[in-house]
């Protein structure tokens, strides 16, 4: 995985924020929806354990496995900014701690993805996982250093009745998100960002049918008063049916109805987005993998602009060798946006993993072409084009299983002809950002 600034793997921190139009805060609207550059607000999270060691036993059948690390480098662009660009250093220090009856490699949450299990399970399965980490910004420009911050959150996720079938799965995800502002301030666009699902799943051994019904919200709050405005709640419920069409080939259906609402102040629009999918999994041969989708989405927005539209995506994947494969996805989706009403986005995305012993190479380019539509918070047109260009790369080193050494290198430009006035300024958001960091991590 790779971890950027609130340690984000593959991904990037969030942004985006503004305060009324007439206001300078104003200038944060309009940056990507998601993380420094906009690739995916799922994969906001924290850092991932790249080791784990023997761990610490504090009761019958309870073990903790805490990580601590350092990381330090530079990052080119701290505000965000088009022009003038403000550089720093940067010391980030991270602890970990998780307990569970399983590794979080073979937690397992969706119908899908759960094997014909061995019996003797138990009656519940889980792992939970705390995280902190602290950014020193290493700077002269009190701007700038007042831009360190506390980020964090928890992870837990079980299945009770495992390996039966019918299985109960839940995931709690909670982060505090934090972030400069787009312009160069003392202020911020910190966040915090908790999802919920629930899922019922029906997964009988041996037989080609399953399914899960599935329960899932997000919590999205800024800390600042002046962004209240854009604080959501999304709700939405989805039902699943996997068939195993041949003994290497899956195909489903997947049907989701959301409930999304401001919350206070919010200036939020309501909306009921709806999504009907259909898929196949399949293998092949024996080293390349297709995963395709296609359906149909319509967000049904209570005012201003809405969607409907086709939706899907192609993923394939080819293990060229045993150390080393790589995946190539397109996405065609709609997303609902802080920024505006909703984004439209067309997702190119590469992934090269490559193993030389006792090395690890992980290179992940991207690019998207999304526009926004339904812009009504600043003086500007109600939609904008973006293209989003990302490459993020990491090279690790262990040392033992307890012990490695991690160097990331991120690039992230936005380029927009959007323009928006604030306070009789015209504002640019387009931005180049570059971040490259060197840690060490150990695990007890």
């Amino acid at each position: 995985m790779f971890h950027k600034r609130l340690a984000i793997p593959l991904g990037l921190a969030a942004c985006l924020a503004v305060l009324l139009a007439s206001s300078p805060a104003s200038a944060q609207l309009l940056q990507p929806d998601n993380a420094r550059g906009g690739i995916d607000p799922e994969d906001a999270v924290v850092p991932i354990s790249i080791v784990e060691g023997p761990g610490v036993k504090v009761g019958e059948g309870t073990v903790l496995h805490p990580i601590f690390g350092v990381e330090t480098g530079v990052i080119s662009n701290v505000f965000f900014t088009d022009a003038n660009a403000v550089g720093a250093g940067l010391l980030r220090l991270f602890a970990e701690v998780g307990a569970g009856s399983l590794s979080p490699q073979r937690m397992q949450l969706n119908a899908e993805d759960s094997p014909a299990s061995p019996p003797n399970r138990g009656d519940f399965e889980y792992r939970a996982d705390v995280h902190l980490s602290y950014d020193f910004m290493l700077s002269g420009n009190d701007r700038v250093t007042q831009q360190n911050g506390l980020g964090g959150g928890g992870l837990f996720r079980g299945i009770a009745n495992p390996g039966r079938t019918w299985q109960f799965g839940f995931y709690e995800d909670f982060n505090r998100m934090i972030r400069p502002t787009n312009f160069e301030s003392s202020k911020n666009i910190d966040r915090d960002i908790n999802r919920l699902r629930l899922q019922l799943m029906f997964v009988p051994l041996g037989r080609n049918l399953s399914a899960s019904l599935r329960y899932e919200n997000t919590l999205d709050l800024f800390e600042s008063d002046h962004q209240q405005f854009a604080n959501r709640f999304q709700q939405t419920f989805g039902l699943r049916v996997n068939y195993n069409l041949f003994p290497k080939t899956r195909t489903y259906i997947d049907v989701s109805q959301g409930v999304f609402s401001g919350i206070g102040d919010s200036q939020k629009v309501e909306s009921y987005p709806l999504t009907a999918l259909a898929g196949i999994q399949t293998y092949l041969g024996v080293s390349s993998t297709l995963v395709g989708r296609i359906g149909y989405a319509n967000g049904f927005y209570s005012a201003g602009p809405s969607f409907s539209s086709v939706t899907g995506g192609i993923d394939f994947g080819y293990r060229y060798s045993p150390f080393g494969r790589f995946t190539v996805t397109y996405n065609y989706e709609h997303q609902d946006s802080v920024n505006a009403n909703y984004y439209r986005d067309h997702i190119i995305r590469g992934t090269l993993d490559q193993i030389f012993v006792p090395f690890e190479l992980l290179i992940q380019p991207e690019l998207h072409f999304r526009e926004y539509d339904g812009i009504s918070l600043v003086m500007g047109p109600p939609t904008r084009d973006d293209v989003i260009g990302a490459v993020n790369t990491e090279i690790r080193y262990n040392f033992r299983d307890w012990l490695a050494t991690v160097l990331d290198y991120s690039f992230t430009q936005v380029q927009t002809d959007y323009r928006y006035t604030t306070d009789g300024m015209v504002t640019n958001p387009s931005y180049v950002r570059h971040e490259l960091l060197l840690g060490v991590r150990a695990a007890l």
